[in-house]
């Protein structure tokens, strides 16, 4: 309990701050635990900002698998994967600002983000299916995932500046847009 505590008040600190302007004290006070507390469960700010990666991933994961099955076109799965990411971000934006910095950050190592993205492989799987239908163009599914997801984020970004409702008939128009600039 006292974990995701320091998580999440770590979480918003880092999101409305710089990262370097956040100390231990601010997550602690944030949090409204003593300092030694959040010592207790994490090493260092690095490893916080690495814990809330993994909790961040895992939150999301359960919002974006739940009621997925693998079958269906391509096409479809695509869409409703890359909806429910949509709709994650749209519904969590601490998360959302969260992961647009982060994930390319060199706090998170090789090894936190095969933890925290191991269930994100299944839109590796779906790229491969595509690849293998010959519906892509000639790229790595693991590029073909990326350029997605970071497409993805860039609309979201416009959509928070520009103050754009997101409604379903422009999360659609966005996942075909999507689409269309991947396959051949």
């Amino acid at each position: 309990m006292k974990r995701i505590q320091i998580i999440k008040a770590a979480l918003k600190l880092i999101v409305e701050s710089e990262v370097h302007a956040v100390t231990i004290a601010n997550i602690a006070a944030e949090a409204n635990v003593g300092i030694g507390t959040v010592y207790k469960h994490f090493e260092s700010k690095e490893d916080i900002i690495q814990k809330i990666w993994i909790w961040q991933k895992i939150q999301e994961s359960n919002y974006v698998f739940k009621d997925y099955k693998p079958e269906g076109s391509v096409y479809d799965q695509f869409n409703f994967l890359w909806g429910k990411v949509i709709r994650y971000f749209i519904e969590h934006q601490l998360e959302f600002q969260f992961s647009y910095r982060f994930a390319s950050s060199p706090i998170l190592t090789k090894e936190i983000h095969e933890i925290a993205m191991k269930d994100f492989m299944i839109f590796n799987d779906l790229y491969e299916q595509g690849i293998q239908q010959n519906l892509f163009k000639p790229i790595s599914a693991k590029h073909l995932r990326l350029y997605t997801f970071s497409t993805i984020n860039g609309w979201i970004l416009w959509a928070i500046d520009e103050k754009v409702e997101l409604t379903d008939e422009i999360i659609s128009l966005y996942l075909q847009m999507a689409w269309d600039a991947i396959r051949k």
